[in-house]
């Protein structure tokens, strides 16, 4: 290639400085957030070393769960979570969706609108995410919940009968008729 050409050629431009400390400050945030994890993971290896959980969970509870430190979009860190499938005391594993708050707008592919549930501590709607359907250990399970409201720190929390009808419905539609929605709470709402 000529000299002429090659200034002509497109080159990926140099970060300024200003993006190289960005970087460099987001780099140490989710360093320090896989060293915490790795952390927690000692910690639950050395409770499964001197303790046995015996927790029966049902379906349509909702737990605070510790979803640990995943890649990119998957859930992450201490969100809520509503049981699927109800789980023995003998089952270490329980299937759980997800929850979040409405304050950044549902997915309309994969989240499913809950509505308003008061336990909870925030002054947005609830979402399901059935795309990050996943099984937990019961020992990332919090004991103490902290975005409960202060009336229900100590009770379990609920779904209706309703909400987890959607969450069903849902899961039914995209995993098992493997329908490609344009929006999933129009088609459940049907």
């Amino acid at each position: 290639m000529e000299h002429a050409e090659k200034e002509n050629v497109t080159q990926g431009h140099p970060f300024s400085q200003e993006e190289r400390e960005n970087n460099n400050v987001i780099r140490l945030k989710n360093m320090r957030m896989q060293l915490e994890w790795v952390k927690r993971q000692l910690e639950y290896a050395t409770f499964a070393t001197k303790y046995r959980l015996k927790l029966n969970m049902k379906r349509g509870e909702i737990y605070e769960f510790d979803w640990g430190v995943n890649v990119n979009a998957e859930f992450s860190n201490r969100h809520y979570g509503v049981v699927l499938k109800d789980s023995d005391e003998f089952n270490p594993l329980v299937i759980v969706c997800p929850l979040k708050s409405d304050k950044y707008g549902a997915h309309p592919k994969s989240d499913v609108e809950l509505g308003f549930i008061p336990q909870i501590r925030t002054t947005h709607q609830t979402l399901a995410v059935i795309n990050q359907i996943r099984s937990l250990d019961k020992m990332r399970l919090y004991a103490t919940m902290i975005i409960n409201e202060p009336n229900y720190q100590d009770q379990v929390l609920r779904l209706s009968d309703a909400q987890m009808e959607k969450i069903i419905k849902a899961v039914k539609m995209m995993y098992v008729d493997n329908l490609s929605l344009e929006t999933l709470n129009d088609a459940i709402n049907e």
